[in-house]
């Protein structure tokens, strides 16, 4: 009986495959997180945002509109957002209201794919199935 080597599988190549799968799912869970919403108090009290990637977009737009020079004094703009009673309506924004939500929604983004790109790290670095198994996502909800 012949054995094909060509078909056995180290088990460098295997921790490789392990390491690949879970750094996905590290970026799944982190798209998940990105797309859950997030809250600012820009409209005074704590309100949820939505940030599935419409609403990024959306809320780009909205943005940039507010910093389109000549813009009335009254200038607002309806944007969607959830009470503390979690009550979804489009809510009148000022220019700088929008732009803070923009801001938080940036920086909670960017803190999310900093985590997720710290524990693809962490995973990269590790030297065995243990140590990868390890390495969960842990950063809490909006």
């Amino acid at each position: 009986m012949s054995i094909d080597l060509s078909k056995l599988i180290t088990a460098s190549e295997k921790l490789k495959k392990l390491k690949e799968s879970k750094i996905a799912a590290l970026s799944t869970q982190c798209r998940d997180a990105i797309t859950a919403g997030f809250e600012s108090d820009a409209l005074g009290d704590l309100h949820l945002y939505p940030s599935k990637e419409t609403d990024q977009l959306n809320l780009a737009g909205s943005v940039t509109d507010s910093l389109l020079p000549d813009l009335p004094s009254n200038w607002t703009t309806p944007f969607w957002c959830a009470d503390a009673a979690g009550e979804w309506a489009m809510r009148p924004h000022t220019a700088a209201q929008i732009q803070q939500v923009g801001r938080e929604a940036k920086a909670r983004i960017l803190m999310l794919m900093q985590h997720n790109a710290q524990l693809a790290e962490q995973v990269q670095f590790a030297p065995d199935k243990q140590s990868v198994d390890e390495v969960i996502w842990d950063y809490p909800a909006a």
